[in-house]
């Protein structure tokens, strides 16, 4: 979502949509939705193979949940774009942009309440340095929703969008490493006793490969853009639960370069820091607005137009 973001401020480089959850809805990242609830992803990680290791870290929130039940996740990611040297010629081409440096930094935590089986309750908070973030809180069937600066509104619990929320938050890490995925090695060194209830993990050391493999770039939909991207830089390590192959902590660092749309070359930067931190009913604290205290609104709607159309014309409209 970030690293999108990141790219979209680059005039010319990309399109990311309007809506956040836009790019999950036409693009999910390789993996998405991959892997049953229970499946063993030891094998695939113990054999640092890429493909096993971004299928483990693309699942969804619900595979999260329902291996650890409630728990913290706190993501921080920090993008950039910029362009390199001067430009090619003194004014944009005519329908061109012209690329300007620009940066986010995005802060994002959850903390999902709910025990396996009861209805959702958690909250989620993302805020940008860009003065721009949204909270949500889920409790008793009901969504309380606010932006930036705004108050809280609220609405009966009857879509599920909320869970495209949570995916973006789960697959953070496997969103950069998904750019990363053409030059990604990986070394897995095995952890005793630091998985989820004291089982084994897994501590992934990423690096830089020497050849690239194209076959791995997620490219398609709002992705294309990567196609021409080139990987000059990767680092970190990312620690895994070994049965489910959820990530716990992670400090992720990608760098690469692409052409501009004015001739010279852009050089990004993605970073990705988080944790996961199994909690118990008891401890996961969820602040639901309250009315009397925080002026909580009924979200606004419109009456729909047939039912607006019956009222009006009395009955005399034709069905």
């Amino acid at each position: 979502m970030a690293l999108c973001l990141a790219t979209m401020m680059v005039s010319g480089v990309a399109g990311c949509g309007d809506e956040d959850e836009s790019e999950v809805a036409q693009a999910p990242a390789a993996g998405a939705r991959a892997g049953a609830f229970g499946e063993d992803h030891s094998a695939g990680l113990a054999s640092a193979d890429v493909g096993a290791v971004l299928e483990s870290l693309a699942q969804d929130h619900a595979a999260a949940r329902t291996a650890i039940g409630p728990h913290q996740l706190r993501v921080h990611v920090e993008v950039a774009l910029a362009p390199q040297g001067e430009p090619v010629t003194p004014e944009a081409q005519v329908g061109k942009p012209r690329p300007v440096a620009d940066a986010v930094r995005d802060d994002i935590a959850v903390v999902w309440g709910s025990a396996p089986g009861s209805s959702p309750k958690f909250s989620l908070a993302q805020h940008n340095d860009h003065d721009h973030g949204r909270d949500v809180v889920v409790a008793d069937e009901r969504m309380y929703t606010r932006h930036e600066h705004r108050g809280w509104y609220v609405q009966p619990l009857q879509a599920d969008v909320w869970e495209l929320w949570l995916d973006d938050a789960q697959r953070s890490v496997s969103d950069v490493l998904a750019l990363a995925a053409p030059r990604l090695q990986v070394e897995a060194i095995p952890r005793a006793g630091e998985g989820l209830a004291g089982g084994d993990a897994f501590a992934l050391k990423l690096g830089l490969a020497s050849t690239a493999d194209p076959s791995r770039a997620s490219t398609q939909g709002l992705r294309e853009w990567r196609k021409d991207a080139e990987i000059t830089a990767i680092a970190g390590d990312v620690v895994v639960d070994a049965k489910s192959g959820l990530w716990l902590s992670a400090d992720v660092r990608v760098s690469y370069s692409l052409p501009g749309p004015d001739g010279r070359p852009l050089h990004g930067d993605a970073k990705v820091t988080g944790s996961v931190t199994p909690l118990t009913t008891d401890t996961a604290t969820i602040e639901v607005p309250q009315p009397e205290l925080q002026g909580v609104s009924p979200l606004l709607e419109r009456t729909r137009y047939e039912v607006e159309r019956a009222r009006l014309l009395d009955g005399l409209a034709g069905r």
